[in-house]
């Protein structure tokens, strides 16, 4: 499932770390690829060129800002910081989530870009959305931890009952700080490894959960 990810860079380099959240130093899934399906009928739902943060929803974690400084040279983005909390043993665990409202019911590519803030702690982060298919809810997410600990992509439920199809994603998105690098995910792609007879409707959400990163050009392609 690692191979559907797709990531661009501005620079290819190699980074040894130290790990809050843990490290294997592979930096082979790191790819420069030359260009995003950069043109008019892809839909943007976050620019921040506005200046503006109210499409966004915290569900943990704090304010979110808008900067300045955005990728391929634009003039912002949206940071958002991680939010630390103890559990009932006294682990420590990053349990910020921020969500984006949105709704597409004919582009089922997500693509944005992203870029850590440069620091020497580490965290584990989830980026995902929620979709509607014909046999109800669904949570796609894409987790470092699961690639930290060499888990395969695995299938639970929130809220209950709603499936969460959950798939490792690079820790090269933790290691690495301070570069802009792109994300594109297929959804009905990574859908289908658990449902293959199931298709997308909808794409209603989009949500982030980590922090100390900026987020920009986040949006819904056709192939």
């Amino acid at each position: 499932m690692k191979k559907n990810i797709y990531i661009t860079t501005i620079i290819l380099f190699m980074i040894s770390t130290f790990a809050a959240c843990g490290s294997d130093n592979r930096t082979d899934r790191v790819v420069e690829l030359d260009n995003y399906n950069i043109d008019n009928s892809d839909s943007y739902y976050e620019t921040a060129e506005d200046g503006s943060t109210h499409r966004w929803e915290i569900k943990s974690g704090w304010e979110i800002e808008n900067v300045e400084g955005g990728a391929n040279d634009s003039d912002r983005s949206i940071f958002f910081r991680r939010k630390w909390s103890e559990d009932e043993n006294g682990n420590l665990k990053n349990d910020s989530h921020y969500e984006l409202s949105l709704y597409n019911d004919y582009q089922f590519i997500l693509e944005l870009d992203k870029k850590k803030k440069s620091s020497n702690r580490q965290y584990c982060l989830t980026i995902g959305v929620k979709v509607d298919t014909y046999e109800g809810e669904r949570y796609l997410s894409f987790n470092t931890f699961y690639d930290k600990e060499n888990m395969e992509a695995d299938i639970q439920t929130l809220d209950g009952d709603i499936p969460e199809m959950v798939f490792p994603l690079s820790m090269d998105y933790v290691n690495i700080g301070g570069i802009w690098t792109g994300l594109r995910f297929d959804l009905s792609q990574y859908l289908h490894q658990f449902e293959p007879n199931n298709e997308i409707t909808a794409v209603t959400a989009f949500y982030f959960q980590g922090g100390d990163d900026y987020l920009d050009n986040i949006r819904l392609v056709s192939e």
